[in-house]
């Protein structure tokens, strides 16, 4: 999938709601804030970008591509 600017951003977010996951799992009474932040961003941007219909696959497909 192309990756115009809004798609980036979306991207970017599911990538940091990743990266909060990992944190709360290793520290859950410190996270409810955090994942609920970070859900609400990644939601968001998904949302702008047109995003919400694709699958998880998908979406990590292009979390994968801000590597590249």
């Amino acid at each position: 999938m192309d990756m115009d600017r809004m798609t980036r951003e979306a991207a970017q977010a599911v990538r940091r709601l990743m990266a909060v996951t990992r944190a709360a799992l290793e520290d859950p009474a410190r996270s409810e804030a955090a994942l609920s932040a970070a859900a609400h961003e990644a939601h968001e941007a998904m949302r702008r970008a047109g995003l919400l219909h694709l699958s998880d696959g998908e979406v990590l497909a292009l979390v994968a591509q801000l590597d590249d």
